[in-house]
């Protein structure tokens, strides 16, 4: 049926003229501190109406080739609407990809924004919608480096939704990334989304990408997206399209607050999972309504600092380099707030963002941004950054640790992190033995390859560095899958220990043995004349008071070492408890 378009703008003329279109804010809320971070401004319409709903207004716009002129209605409308935003909030625009394109938007966005009380462009996100699947040129990827430059934020809704793929956000190189209601729906019950979700936030994290769950409708859908570690989320359970000045209930902000998680702890101290909380440094940071001119004169006194960091209702909304606000304070323009001379781009982490994943971080931003300073911000609100300098300072650290702390071969944790683990489990004493304290009981076991050395005499040291690998790739997959509280290390050249609560490793080991002592016979099969090698693996049950770390387990390893016999015909596990060996190692002290 043709479509009338003279009708379709008589229309919408109408619409506009009698006042329909008016804004409703909904909310965004961190789910780390349960307060609202935002709201997204959406299209309402009030009676009279020449339309149903929004959705067939902007139907009818873009059949009319009128979409330009309604975006620009309703984005005025929901600035005004906007007018006067409590400070720290952001305000989410959305609009269409043909006219985020359009060459005159960020300067006619630009205009009404400074225009607004209370808004600047580093308060707005930018959230490009989708009416339609084929909409993405190169006039648009232009447009987004525009409209970042001049301090605002860029988001893609309905991530996952089909229309916003992958090709979009890595040609977009968004903020903000909006999960659609698709990807949270029964996300509680349902493993492939909830490692959807890890991925989007994997990506997000080394990316310096936030993002936000949509269409979060039901209690136990919020408490699986704070698990996983979502920081924000938006939906008909924590707030509906509403007034600009609602607030959050108690009850939700209570249920936020009470299962909020807390942070990463540095497993079994790996080098690998090195926080960068030690390498952070204080920043100076000053109000976004600060005059350009008195910022220059007070940093001019203090020659070590780099640059600022503009707050903005006590978020960080940019980073200003010293030299660049030098030069603009030198200007006429002088009389400039900071608002103006910010430079946006700035990412934050947290303080146990571990070392690799803050060089990811700072690497994979935009070439112009590449050189800015991580900042480094908690619940409780900014503690510092962290320069280029500081990361490779990191870096080198993270290396040296790394070479003295994890065994190359296998990447276990090595002999000083298995000493340290010992007495963190088993607790302190004194020298002497048997005097050991500690509060709870541990399963120790050393595991030891009978007959390494002829393995690699026969078979050669590049088959027996294999072999390590092969033993240490079973422990992980077969004994720690099952019990992710087994800590396993690499202890020296044939020799591997594993430590887990009292009575829970045995068992483990025994099927581990099976499977190695199958595997490996399979493998010298194979090999026409090769040794099979076996394990024996000499387990402290209950260990407790009589070791005082890893010498007195490495002595008995070697005790039981010595009634070897004969070579086994299977790998074995042999269990030694505490009140027997504990008197057998006194007597031979």
């Amino acid at each position: 049926m043709a479509i009338d378009v003279e009708k379709l703008k008589a229309q919408l003329d109408a619409t506009v003229l009698s006042g329909s279109v008016r804004a409703a804010f909904q909310p965004i809320v961190d789910l780390k501190c349960g307060e609202i971070a935002g709201f997204e401004t959406l299209t309402r319409l009030s009676d009279p109406s020449e339309f149903r709903s929004p959705s067939e207004l902007f139907d009818a716009a873009e059949k009319a080739g009128e979409l330009w002129s309604i975006e620009e209605v309703t984005r005025r409308v929901s600035l005004a609407s906007a007018s006067g935003l409590p400070g720290g909030s952001k305000l989410f625009l959305n609009t269409t990809p043909q006219v985020f394109a359009d060459p005159r938007f960020c300067s006619e966005l630009l205009r009404a924004v400074r225009a607004t009380e209370g808004l600047t462009p580093t308060r707005i996100v930018l959230e490009i919608t989708e009416r339609s699947a084929h909409h993405h040129d190169h006039s648009l990827d232009e447009q987004v480096r525009m409209v970042k430059a001049a301090g605002f934020e860029v988001a893609i809704d309905d991530v996952g939704a089909g229309t916003s793929g992958l090709n979009r956000i890595m040609a977009l190189r968004p903020h903000w990334l909006k999960l659609d209601r698709e990807l949270i729906e029964n996300i509680s019950h349902d493993r492939v989304r909830q490692n959807l979700i890890r991925f989007f936030l994997r990506f997000a994290t080394l990316s310096g990408v936030k993002l936000i769950a949509e269409g979060i409708e039901r209690e136990d859908e919020l408490s699986m997206l704070m698990e996983l570690g979502v920081v924000y989320g938006q939906g008909y359970l924590l707030g509906r399209p509403g007034e600009r000045d609602q607030e959050l209930s108690p009850e939700i902000r209570s249920f936020i607050r009470s299962r909020r998680v807390g942070g990463i702890s540095d497993a079994q101290r790996d080098p690998r999972v090195m926080s960068v909380r030690r390498y952070v440094r204080t920043v100076k940071m000053v109000d976004s309504r600060c005059k350009a001119i008195d910022v220059a004169s007070e940093i001019m006194r203090d020659s070590s600092v780099t640059g600022v960091l503009v707050m903005e209702s006590g978020r960080p909304a940019g980073w200003c380099e010293r030299d660049s606000l030098l030069r603009f304070a030198a200007d006429d323009l002088h009389a400039q707030q900071m608002e103006y001379v910010v430079r946006p781009g700035v990412v934050c982490t947290g303080p146990e963002t571990t070392i690799p994943d803050a060089l990811e971080l700072a690497s994979g931003r935009e070439e112009r941004s590449v050189g800015l300073p991580l900042i480094v911000t908690d619940e409780s609100g900014v503690l510092g950054m962290l320069s280029i300098g500081d990361l490779l300072h990191a870096a080198a650290d993270l290396a040296r640790e790394t070479q003295l702390r994890i065994a190359p071969l296998t990447g276990l944790p090595g002999r000083v992190l298995a000493d340290e683990h010992l007495r963190s489990v088993l607790g302190e004493g004194s020298k002497g033995l048997g005097t050991m304290q500690s509060t709870a009981a541990h399963d120790v076991a050393v595991l030891n390859i009978r007959g390494f050395a002829r393995y690699n005499d026969s078979m050669g040291y590049e088959l027996g560095d294999e072999l390590l690998k092969r033993v240490s790739e079973l422990f992980r997959t077969s004994v720690r899958a099952a019990r992710p509280d087994v800590f396993f290390a690499h202890i020296g050249n044939d020799r591997f220990l594993a430590t887990a609560p009292e009575g829970t490793l045995a068992g483990p080991i025994r099927a581990f043995l099976r499977a190695f002592d199958e595997r490996e016979s399979t493998l010298a099969a194979a090999r026409a004349g090769a040794p099979t090698p076996r394990i024996r693996v000499t387990l402290a049950a209950g260990a407790s008071r009589w070791l005082t770390g890893s010498q007195v387990l490495y002595r008995l390893s070697e005790q039981w070492q010595k009634q070897i016999g004969p070579e086994p015909a299977t790998s074995e596990l042999v269990v030694v408890h505490e009140r027997t060996e504990a008197a057998h190692l006194r007597a031979s002290a």
